[in-house]
């Protein structure tokens, strides 16, 4: 059975376990322990089963006393051991690492180092013992340079909405430089597409610990943290601000969509001495295309340019590009600047999360100022527990509202509702549009004379920006392979998701990581405070501080009602009476505290559509904006 290693910062107490792997590996121990405090161990079960260290001498080190268990020889412990001590002495500012081996140079060339002549030694390593004899005159002298926050090779963030610019505040309290690459105008581009929709999560939830420490040291006043902010909010108060800051501005570069990312040098297909290669980020602004040099790549792109189709079977239905003038896809300003758009037409709504909810809703308001306005909503099954929510017993009163009122918007025959639409085809009907489908039984079915169609059918990524990187995608979500488990929607419906870092993040490409949205693929369930802390845990592993990349702690207020079902009658979705609601979640006590899931603010007057996804201690939604908080 392959053990799983978790790779933390050697103590003192570790000593006699890394005395016994060398002992049997033969390896020498005198001076080793005096350089500890440059150590790694790898552990599984409380067991350490690998080490290595190194000697550091200015901006040199030596490395020594790299050992693994026998039951671990040739699962790729070593490699891994190898990458993570890389990336501790790069942190700590060693920008070229030096080795003295007798039988393991093959392996240490496969991984970037290469021989050179004993003479070329630097003068400061002739201080360790191993040069003073400990090692024999036949050992072969290896070297390799590191790509440290010292070698002057930036980090790359692909993407400046929160949680791309909470990486970025993060590597610079890390000392490293950040390149961060932007496709819009502006950072938080996305979030400025529906800057009217006014969020569940209260501020405290929506900025990011270190960069809220870089806006304090500049005299930030920070918002209310019980406010309830919109997403433009979220821009011109928080991201605006912190983009901003000298310490962050030269860093930001705005334009520059980024279209693939390789490693320097190296397609998909070769190995040899692979991680030890810089990447190289490929991007088209408006100087063309150009490539930049980093040293690692932090992906923050999101899923929300990229949304679902209104296809049931994933596919755009056909006809759905040709008729792509009268769709909008994820939370069109209905009462504000899409007004004209909407008012007095026959308007289909698809989709079954918060933001086809607010849609819809929005759509009730406008109906009564426009006449003429009709509401049509279709979704693909027939349960709508999911979007009517906990009611009352939500612990976020706004969503609960707007399930609330979706509710009884249902109920008084204001809308016309297709359930169990599978949208097939689209087509011209005179002057507006005939949406064919069909239901699970494969029966035939359409809706007639639709003028306007609103996409809420969440987001996927972008996969194609990886395609030169060895990358793992869960087959199904397209969410990191290891974080699947975790957030799939057809397996989690009550329960939250635990916390998670750069373990759960990294893909088989070292120096790569996916988050935020991106990370979690087509799973619906994201939450921006799991952004910041997933971040903040990958440049820990960076910057080799594993013990602090390791302890991930996510704090998130509970919802106090994780099954919708418990908050309604047996058959609700069909217009029975509601019944009492839960005490809490799966028969827990009910918490108190708010949840930090990103949707819409309903207690006002609707100006728009509906926010992201569900807690993850509730069912999950499938909503069109997972990618909102990304």
């Amino acid at each position: 059975m392959k053990e799983v290693l978790t790779f933390r910062a050697a103590a003192e107490a570790d000593w006699p376990a890394i005395e016994s792997l060398l002992l049997a590996a033969r390896l020498p121990l005198d001076g080793a322990r005096e350089h500890l405090a440059h150590f790694l161990v790898g552990a599984a079960d409380g067991q350490v089963l690998a080490a290595a260290g190194f000697e550091r001498y200015g901006a040199v080190a030596l490395l020594r006393s790299m050992v693994v268990a026998d039951q671990l020889r040739g699962q790729g412990a070593g490699q891994q051991l190898l990458a993570a001590l890389r990336g501790k002495a790069a942190a700590a500012g060693v920008q070229t690492l030096y080795l003295l081996t007798t039988t393991a140079a093959d392996f240490f060339g496969r991984h970037g180092f290469q021989r050179i002549e004993r003479s070329a030694a630097p003068q400061a390593l002739h201080a360790s013992r191993e040069f003073q004899g400990v090692c024999p005159a036949s050992a072969t002298l290896m070297k390799a340079g590191l790509a440290g926050p010292q070698a002057g090779l930036p980090v790359a963030v692909i993407g400046a909405g929160p949680v791309g610019l909470a990486a970025a505040a993060h590597l610079l309290a890390r000392g490293f430089t950040p390149l961060v690459l932007e496709a819009g105008a502006e950072v938080g581009a996305n979030l400025e597409s529906y800057r009217h929709v006014r969020l569940f999560s209260p501020w405290q939830y929506n900025v990011d610990k270190a960069a809220r420490r870089l806006l304090q040291a500049h005299g930030w006043n920070a918002p209310q943290q019980d406010g309830l902010p919109t997403a433009g909010e979220i821009i011109d108060l928080y991201l605006k601000p912190l983009a901003r800051l000298p310490a962050l501005a030269p860093h930001i570069h705005t334009r520059q969509r980024v279209l693939q990312v390789a490693r320097a040098g190296f397609d998909k297909v070769k190995s040899r001495g692979r991680e030890a290669a810089a990447f190289t980020v490929r991007t088209l602004g408006p100087q063309g295309e150009q490539d930049f040099t980093v040293q690692a790549v932090i992906d923050a792109s999101g899923t929300w340019s990229q949304p679902n189709p209104l296809g049931g079977n994933g596919l755009p239905a056909l006809g759905e590009a040709a008729a792509g003038e009268r769709i909008d896809y994820g939370m069109p300003d209905i009462l504000g600047a899409a007004r004209a758009a909407y008012a007095g037409r026959r308007v289909l709504v698809v989709g079954a999360g918060h933001s086809a909810a607010g849609s819809l809703l929005a759509l009730a308001q406008l109906a009564e100022e426009a006449p003429g306005t009709q509401i049509v909503w279709a979704v693909r099954g027939k349960q709508l527990a999911r979007v009517f929510g906990g009611g009352e017993a939500d612990g976020l009163p706004a969503r609960g509202q707007l399930g609330l009122r979706l509710r009884a918007l249902k109920d008084s025959g204001r809308l016309e509702l297709h359930t169990d639409f599978r949208i097939h085809a689209i087509e011209a009907q005179g002057g507006a549009l005939r949406v064919m489908g069909r239901d699970p039984a494969g029966t035939a079915r359409s809706i007639e004379g639709v003028e306007r169609i609103i996409a809420a059918t969440g987001a996927r990524p972008d996969l194609q920006l990886t395609r030169e990187l060895r990358v793992r995608h869960d087959p199904w979500l397209e969410s990191t392979d290891a974080l699947a488990p975790l957030i799939d929607p057809n397996e989690h419906s009550c329960g939250s998701v635990r916390p998670h870092g750069h373990r759960e993040l990294a893909h088989p490409e070292p120096g790569f990581y996916a988050v935020g949205a991106k990370s979690y693929g087509r799973a619906p369930n994201f939450l921006m405070a799991t952004g910041y802390e997933q971040v903040r845990s990958v440049v820990a592993a960076l910057a080799g501080d594993f013990a602090a990349a390791d302890d991930v702690q996510l704090e998130l207020p509970e919802t106090g009602v994780c099954n919708t079902r418990q908050a309604y009658a047996p058959d609700a979705d069909q217009g029975a009476a509601a019944a009492p609601a839960a005490a809490g979640c799966c028969g827990g006590p009910a918490p108190a505290a708010a949840d930090a899931c990103c949707a819409l603010d309903l207690q006002e007057k609707a100006k728009g559509a509906a926010g992201c996804a569900a807690s993850p201690s509730c069912q999950p939604r499938q909503a069109a904006a997972s990618g909102c908080c990304a």
